[in-house]
């Protein structure tokens, strides 16, 4: 008796990109119910990041070691930036944009400007278990920081409303609720970044508020970063145009060179 051998041809699942390309249509819509002037935006990294400032996410922070660092900053930043005018939220804004540890958080009044934040930023560290040698987990745990492909990054809307915002001559450390300021034009960057600050004042306390409604957050597959990216540079959100200088520059064709993309293109 012949026998027939039936080859069955493998299941082909919908290509990826279909799903990315409807996720990007469902995050216009999500900018579309955010596009009046009271919406503020920040991009997460991590979609499990809370909204705690720089200064505040240490177990040991005090007030006293907070004013300690701003009194260092403003200290030195004679040196760099001239300083004459400047009020108590001038110098905090300062502090912040640059590194130093703050009661401020970014925020941007331009959601794709968040989205580029949120899909280029890294991961926070996870709780994990190192195998031995015979492959099984070991009792310690250590912090691992996985692929960006495998978090979702996310972005959160939240509505300012007019008794929370803050006026330049405010002292930012006499407010009781999360407020914010909307910086003078003291650095080109915090411009091209449409850049403002909310100011807390428990900065060890997570602000849950802007997470608590969930049609003021949308979330990104982390195996979709790459693509949003892609999408985002080609509405001319990337890092020359949000950094600046030849650094900014540098990092725009660095990621154009790895991604292989718009490379043709002026």
């Amino acid at each position: 008796m012949a026998v027939r051998l039936i080859v069955r041809k493998p299941i082909r699942s919908l290509p990826p990109k279909r799903a990315w390309i409807k996720r990007w249509k469902a995050f216009l819509d999500w900018t579309n119910a955010h596009s009046d002037s009271s919406w503020a935006f920040r991009g997460l990294g991590d979609h499990t990041f809370p909204l705690i400032p720089s200064v505040g996410r240490q177990a040991d922070y005090d007030l006293v070691h907070e004013r300690a660092v701003l009194e260092l900053f403003k200290r030195r930043i004679p040196e760099f930036y001239p300083v004459s005018g400047l009020e108590e939220l001038d110098f905090l804004a300062l502090a912040q944009h640059h590194g130093a540890p703050t009661r401020m958080l970014d925020w941007t009044t331009n959601p794709l400007v968040a989205a580029y934040f949120a899909v280029a930023s890294a991961p926070g560290p996870k709780p994990g278990k190192l195998l031995t040698a015979s492959g099984r987990a070991s009792t310690n745990t250590v912090s691992v920081t996985p692929a960006a492909a495998l978090v979702p990054a996310r972005i959160v809307a939240c509505r300012v409303r007019s008794n929370r915002k803050l006026q330049v001559q405010d002292d930012p450390f006499s407010i009781s609720d999360v407020s914010f300021f909307w910086p003078r034009a003291v650095t080109a960057r915090i411009t091209t970044q449409s850049g403002l600050f909310s100011v807390h004042p428990a900065p060890n306390v997570g602000w849950d508020e802007p997470l608590s409604a969930a049609n003021n957050v949308f979330d990104v597959p982390g195996d979709m970063r790459g693509f949003f990216q892609k999408r985002l540079f080609y509405l001319g959100v990337h890092n020359q145009v949000l950094m600046g200088g030849l650094d900014g520059v540098g990092s725009r064709l660095s990621w154009q060179y790895t991604r292989r993309t718009g490379l043709g293109a002026l």
